[in-house]
């Protein structure tokens, strides 16, 4: 998830600093027998995905705490508790004291997780969002947003090594079994693609093995190591971003740093950090075959998608994680 890793960079960062960081993973948010079952499930689908009990990220310094529950003898103490998404927001925010200073940081607009998301925004926590269309909806509740904390990616991690000029046919994205994550689209553009551009290859990455039936022309890589999916960033023409709504969307993110032409649905994130019709080319929500016909026009004439590879690059590299990290920081220290 990238939400996760997030987290993990800037608790990187807040160590590098001399702070002490410590990122408490709950294995079960609900008490009772409902919150067991879930767990037993969620388990028993890890082992038939053949997911490790381990944390996925690690960052230099930072413990990674597994606890049963967000209950207060399962959580240390500290100066300041942040919560990073709506299944941790009730019970970081039921914390006594001694826990610290409360936080919300806003990934997303999270509708998507329960329907009543919005309400948890009114928790007795300091509202820090990561992308300014979240503040504009924070303050439209009537709520007072602490500080944006943009997001980021690692150069270190996340750059060129083919230039866009030497890219074949070929269309990368990121498959999510979620409704949110817009598969249904993604399968519309790859099979739009397909019939009018039949020399054309893509590459799927994903967290699990898919739920819905891909095309069979497509490969599918589960679970990529970081080098894996900067290799198939490299290879891509263009990415596919299907998804009906992201905070932020780190995904076309680190593509755009790779030289990746960027075709996109409209959701609000992807306007944080990229143009309409200069470094992303966006379409309506929901419409798979717009989001083809978008990475047909990039693939089918080389010299706009090299502009707009080129402009995304650039729009991508203005934002720096140590910077957005530092900037947290002192949100936090003025608490």
């Amino acid at each position: 998830m990238g939400g996760a890793k997030v987290v993990y960079q800037h608790a990187a960062r807040f160590a590098e600093r001399g702070h002490t960081v410590q990122i408490v993973m709950p294995q079960r948010m609900q008490a009772g027998i409902a919150g067991w079952a879930r767990h037993m499930a969620v388990q028993a689908r890890d082992r038939l995905h053949r997911v490790q009990p381990t944390p996925y990220y690690q960052a230099g310094g930072v413990e990674s705490l597994v606890v049963p529950t967000l209950s207060p003898q399962y959580v240390p103490h500290g100066d300041v508790i942040i919560a990073t998404g709506f299944q941790t927001a009730q019970g970081v925010s039921a914390l006594p004291p001694c826990h610290g200073s409360k936080v919300y940081y806003l990934q997303g607009l999270e509708t998507f997780v329960h329907p009543e998301a919005r309400k948890s925004w009114h928790y007795p926590m300091a509202l820090v969002p990561c992308a300014h269309w979240l503040a504009t909806e924070v303050e439209r509740e009537g709520l007072t947003v602490h500080g944006v904390v943009p997001n980021a990616i690692d150069p270190e991690e996340f750059y060129q090594t083919v230039p866009p000029e030497a890219r074949g046919l070929r269309l990368a994205a990121l498959y999510h079994r979620h409704s949110v994550k817009g598969p249904d689209v993604l399968i519309a553009a790859l099979n739009h693609v397909r019939t009018r551009l039949p020399t054309v290859e893509a590459e799927i990455f994903a967290a699990r093995p898919p739920s819905h039936e891909l095309p069979r022309w497509v490969q599918v890589h589960v679970r990529p190591s970081l080098d894996e999916v900067r290799s198939l960033y490299n290879r891509a023409a263009v990415l596919l971003h299907p998804s009906r709504s992201e905070g932020w969307g780190l995904v076309p993110m680190e593509a755009a740093a790779c030289g990746v032409a960027i075709a996109s649905s409209a959701n609000p994130g992807i306007a944080e950090f990229l143009d309409d019709g200069t470094s992303v080319r966006c379409v309506p929500v929901g419409d798979g075959v717009a989001l083809g016909d978008a990475a047909l026009d990039l693939l089918r004439d080389p010299e706009i998608r090299i502009s707009q590879a080129l402009a995304g690059q650039r729009a991508v590299a203005s934002f720096d994680m140590g910077a957005q990290s530092a900037h947290f920081l002192d949100l936090l220290a003025s608490l």
